[in-house]
């Protein structure tokens, strides 16, 4: 079967080669030809790159004139003239001068002060009145009065380093033991001034006798 499509586009194109073969002969075409063929021609002026200008040189720095420093002339002093010294003439010592008295000499020089006694030292036995006590005073019991009683009691005293009495014991009896009680609280009561040795006050013990008597 024949087929329309085909022969339209094949006489289509037969049409216009015809077509395109009749421009030619007549000039037409060629004027086309020309006009479409005809490049053009475009002149672009492309400016040329002026070069950069080189910076100026750096100037060199002007030499620094020094300046020489000032001479200064030094000048001598003149020396002073000291005066001369007048000489004084020596006078001849005077014999009524008085000559000052030898210096006293020097006084001796303290001795130490003894170191104290220990504390636990024993008593130092003294005699009563080196104590410097005072007198006891003894109350006579009323039963040795009735009964004729008569004695006398030994008291042995212990002395601290204050003179206190702080410890009475009967040393030797009076043969009455109400007499004998008697004097051991008189005896605590006295009161002592403390003993003394090399500038320290030191514990002592004394012997302190009492009498009873009837009158």
């Amino acid at each position: 079967m024949f087929d329309q499509r085909f022969f339209k586009i094949t006489l289509a194109v037969l049409l216009f080669h015809a077509g395109l073969l009749y421009l030619i002969q007549s000039g037409l075409g060629r004027k086309m030809t020309e006009a479409i063929i005809a490049p053009e021609i475009i002149a672009r002026i492309i400016p040329l790159e002026q070069p950069r200008p080189e910076p100026p040189a750096p100037v060199p720095p002007k030499p620094q004139t020094q300046t020489p420093p000032k001479q200064v002339k030094m000048v001598a002093p003149r020396p002073t003239p000291q005066p001369t010294p007048t000489p004084v003439a020596s006078l001849p010592p005077s014999p009524t001068a008085i000559e000052a008295p030898p210096a006293p000499p020097a006084p001796p020089a303290p001795e130490p002060p003894a170191p104290p006694a220990p504390a636990n030292a024993a008593p130092r036995a003294v005699g009563i009145g080196e104590m410097a006590c005072s007198s006891p005073q003894p109350v006579y019991p009323r039963q040795s009065q009735r009964m004729g009683e008569t004695g006398t009691t030994v008291v042995r005293l212990n002395f601290d380093e204050y003179g206190k009495v702080i410890k009475a014991v009967v040393s030797k009896s009076s043969g009455s033991e109400r007499l004998d009680e008697s004097a051991v609280a008189a005896a605590k009561a006295i009161r002592c001034k403390p003993y003394v040795e090399n500038g320290h006050a030191v514990a002592a013990t004394a012997q302190q006798p009492i009498k009873f008597e009837l009158n």
